[in-house]
């Protein structure tokens, strides 16, 4: 329990009595320290958090409200919480103007009577200070052994980052050594309006390139420390809740950032051997050698997502600074999600129900992201190659299922990349010709396709004779240099007639 004014208040030891009616938060200011003196301008022997204590002698009996009111707002101003005034030994109160001019720099006035010994007050703070200082060190010591405990346990990082964020009752953050957040399922983040603030102060501790830390007011009073030596930073922590944290929350931080450095170098040679091994399963997997791959999977790094599960491509994502990384500790439990890259891509697969977490990458790196459900016994290849064509039509930051993609049919597709260029470009030559006559031709076209190329019905659900249509078809082929005879050049023509824009 720290030292307050609330405590010295609450002590029936003391004759003390609050003269200033200011707000009841004022009484629980931590005290630091109490010091004596009867000067006018003590601040020089003063420091932020004590508590002063006077007899007055400073002050007539009736002093001047100006020296009075700049006396306590020097005296607030400099952190001071509290002025002590003793009455019964200069004056028999407490004058009414330094009353008042306490309550207007918001700093208590506190009548001492009965000539109560300054030496008492002082020496029980400094037993509160020290039995505090002494509760503080206990709680740090379990804290760190708490903390020590959770290193050694399998998926050691998030361990130390859960334990930490649940001894201080606060929201913890890692970012990754280019500003990245990594997500840490399980770990309480940052309230959204702190996490632009504490993101944008990463960035410039990571710029400096040098070991340090630093407090974010805006965030909460957020602790930023960086991780790793200042020649190879390997990320920040950022801690922060509703209080600042107090010297012991900053060791216990300290000590966090320690065990964090040793963990992800300990880490990064395994994973560096890992993502091989996860390499060569995908390959597995897609030649066709499940049970090999899961017999692999199983003994060498915990297993894979039991099937039905969803394969998802990660377009050229393999180079993104700080990716794999994340996806180390995203990953830790390949059965929920498992990643591996594959040349520029990145491979995922994902249980089912955890999807939420490639959406959330996609978005926070400006990822696109393709995905496929892949089915039990089914072969993996064409599903990868499904999630892949699904991957290269989604937008950086989104995650487009090749299901949605299959959904619009290949016309949609073509349409949705582009078809129209390329029909306005076949079908340009006709451009030269009146509106009525290029819509003639077309309109020809159209019905003998759809007449499967049959040359009566298609002239008859046109009103013309045959050598008409006849001589409308040859002079379009002459037109777009195509050779309708062929299944191929009729299939490039429909599709033309179906994205032009006066088609359809």
């Amino acid at each position: 329990m720290p030292a307050t004014l609330r405590v010295l208040l609450d002590d029936d030891s003391f004759p003390l009595r609050v003269l200033t009616a200011l707000d009841d938060r004022v009484l629980d200011r931590p005290v630091s320290w109490v010091h004596s003196s009867d000067l006018m301008d003590p601040t020089p022997w003063l420091e932020p958090g004590n508590l002063l204590l006077t007899n007055g002698a400073q002050f007539s009996s009736e002093p001047d409200a100006d020296d009075a009111t700049e006396y306590c707002r020097r005296l607030r101003a400099h952190g001071v919480v509290g002025l002590g005034f003793a009455t019964q030994i200069i004056h028999d109160r407490v004058p009414d103007a330094v009353v008042r001019a306490g309550e207007s720099a918001d700093l208590p006035i506190v009548e001492i009577a009965d000539r109560a010994p300054f030496i008492r007050i002082i020496r029980l703070v400094a037993d509160i200070i020290a039995a505090d200082r002494a509760a503080r060190l206990s709680w740090l010591l379990d804290a760190q052994r708490a903390v020590a405990r959770a290193a050694v346990r399998d998926d050691g990082l998030r361990e130390i980052l859960q334990t930490l964020s649940r001894v201080l009752g606060a929201w913890v953050e890692l970012y990754d050594a280019v500003g990245g957040r990594l997500s840490l399922p399980g770990l309480r983040s940052a309230p959204v309006g702190a996490e632009v603030e504490v993101g944008r102060d990463v960035r410039r501790l990571l710029e400096r390139r040098t070991a340090a830390s630093l407090t974010v007011p805006a965030a909460g009073h957020a602790l930023l420390q960086t991780i790793g030596q200042s020649s190879r930073l390997r990320g920040v922590l950022a801690v922060g809740g509703a209080e600042p944290l107090d010297p012991a929350g900053k060791e216990l931080v300290t000590t966090v950032v320690a065990l964090a450095s040793i963990a992800l170098e300990q880490q990064r040679g395994v994973q560096t051997s890992l993502r091989g091994v996860r390499a060569g399963v995908v390959e597995m997997l897609l030649d066709g050698h499940g049970d090999t791959a899961r017999r692999v999977a199983d003994s060498a790094i915990g297993g894979l997502p039991a099937e039905p599960y969803l394969i998802g491509v990660l377009r050229g994502a393999s180079a993104t600074p700080g990716l794999l990384d994340e996806l180390d500790l995203v990953s830790s439990d390949p059965r929920r999600l498992f990643s591996a890259e594959r040349g520029d891509d990145v491979v995922v697969l994902v249980a089912e129900g955890a999807g939420d977490v490639l959406a959330a990458l996609a978005d926070r790196r400006g990822l696109a992201v393709g995905t496929a459900r892949h089915d039990e016994g089914a072969d993996l290849a064409p599903d990868f190659r499904r999630a892949a064509q699904a991957a290269r039509d989604a937008p950086p930051g989104t995650v487009r299922a090749y299901a949605d993609l299959a959904r619009r049919g290949l016309v949609g597709a073509l349409r949705e990349r582009g078809g129209e260029v390329l029909a306005r470009s076949l079908l340009e030559p006709l451009d030269a010709f009146p509106p009525a006559e290029r819509q003639r031709l077309k309109e020809s076209a159209r019905v003998w396709l759809e007449a499967n190329g049959a040359w009566d019905p298609a002239a008859r659900a046109l009103g013309i004779h045959r050598h008409t249509l006849r001589a409308r078809l040859t002079q379009l082929e002459g037109l777009l240099r195509l050779d309708l005879s062929t299944f191929a050049a009729r299939a490039e023509l429909w599709a033309a007639l179906e994205f032009s824009d006066d088609g359809g």
